[in-house]
């Protein structure tokens, strides 16, 4: 009886010691589940992907896979911002260094918040004013959004072309067009650009309707394409920075007419140039524009080249008394055309400013009176 007592109490001894109980043991969860691989388990009791997808980052909701987490080689992607918001392409972007940027419309880095604005918007500011309160206001409103795009042959190549006269898309050269009867030639886009010139017909380049040498050829006087415009470049030659006139004795005459010589007018004596009437007005304008876009600086420019001979060193009137009444008499023989607007419209998209005297030819008056 004894020795059974003892074998007893020793068989329970050593059920004891084999933890045959209920206890908890230290490497388990509360709900008795024991971890194998030491780790804890997330917060909602979820198992990690036992095999990630993305070079060890699990995709259980854990790491956000657009927020910061590389999507292609390790590149982030700078948190959503848009991939064209500053990066320019390669078919619309203006190098400002002289080469074509082969596209007649620029890309959204350089074309004009406010394109799609009506006119009554774009001059808002100008409403109400008159003389030359008015031509600041205007300032103001041409110069905010004016774009320099470089001094290229992009904008001539597509919208100085002959749709209005002959309509056959060779350049609209304004020194060699005949818009009554047939040209006496014509240039074909880009494969006549000069080069070299010796006669008539040979090429054509870009006139400076305002010349280079009276602004020193500063940007963005000189690529501004308002008063630039696709002419025969020996005619250009023979123009030179002469100003323009009312020529009462020709010492040369282009094969469409335009002429150089003597000015008429007893206000002024030396040589000038005489386009045709159909662009009097346009250079006229583009005049207008040139006073008003550069109020700010044009009074400094009457002591360059041979500028004296039009400017009076104001940035009010800015004109001598001759040009200005010789440039009033252009604006109003050659009323705006559908030319001017269309080509007004073209440079608003390229560079961003309207030249207001096409727009509204009125103001021309309201200015410098009548």
């Amino acid at each position: 009886m004894n020795f059974k007592l003892l074998t007893l109490s020793a068989l329970v001894l050593i059920l004891s010691a084999c933890g045959g109980g209920s206890g908890s043991d230290s490497s388990t969860t509360g709900g008795g589940v024991k971890l194998t691989d030491g780790s804890t388990p997330d917060n909602d009791n979820t198992a990690p992907d036992p095999k990630p997808d993305n070079g060890g980052t699990p995709d259980n909701g854990s790491t956000p896979d657009n927020g910061g987490t590389p999507d292609n080689g390790g590149t982030p992607d700078n948190g959503g911002t848009p991939d064209n918001s500053g990066t320019p392409d390669n078919s619309g972007t203006p190098d400002n260094s002289g080469t074509p940027d082969n596209s007649g419309t620029p890309d959204n880095g350089s074309t004009p918040d406010n394109q799609d604005i009506t006119q009554a918007e774009y001059y808002a500011n100008a409403i109400g004013k008159t003389s030359y309160a008015l031509k600041t206001a205007l300032s103001a409103i041409i110069s905010q959004g004016h774009n320099d795009r470089g001094y290229n042959w992009v904008f001539f190549n597509a919208n100085d072309l002959d749709r209005y006269f002959e309509d056959d898309g060779t350049i609209l050269d304004i020194y060699s067009e005949n818009p009554s009867a047939t040209d006496p030639y014509n240039f074909t886009v880009s494969n006549d650009q000069c080069g070299n010139y010796r006669a008539e017909d040979d090429c054509y380049n870009r006139e400076h309707a305002f010349p280079q040498s009276w602004f020193n050829k500063d940007y963005p006087m000189r690529s501004d394409v308002h008063h630039l415009f696709a002419t025969d470049g020996y005619v250009n030659g023979r123009r030179s920075n002469n100003p323009y006139g009312n020529v009462s004795s020709a010492s040369w005459t282009s094969r469409n007419g335009s002429r150089l010589g003597s000015e008429s007018s007893a206000q002024f004596n030396g040589p000038v140039f005489e386009p045709i009437d159909e662009f009097k007005g346009d250079l006229a304008r583009a005049y207008f524009y040139i006073a008003t876009r550069y109020e700010s600086q044009i009074a400094n420019w009457q002591g360059n080249g041979n500028a004296d001979s039009v400017l009076n060193g104001t940035s009010d009137q800015v004109f001598d008394d001759w040009q200005l009444t010789l440039l009033k008499q252009w604006h109003e023989l050659d009323p705006v055309s559908q030319k001017e607007q269309d080509r007004n419209q073209a440079a608003f998209e390229y560079q961003g400013n309207r030249n207001p005297f096409v727009d509204n030819p009125q103001w021309v008056d309201e200015i410098w009176g009548n």
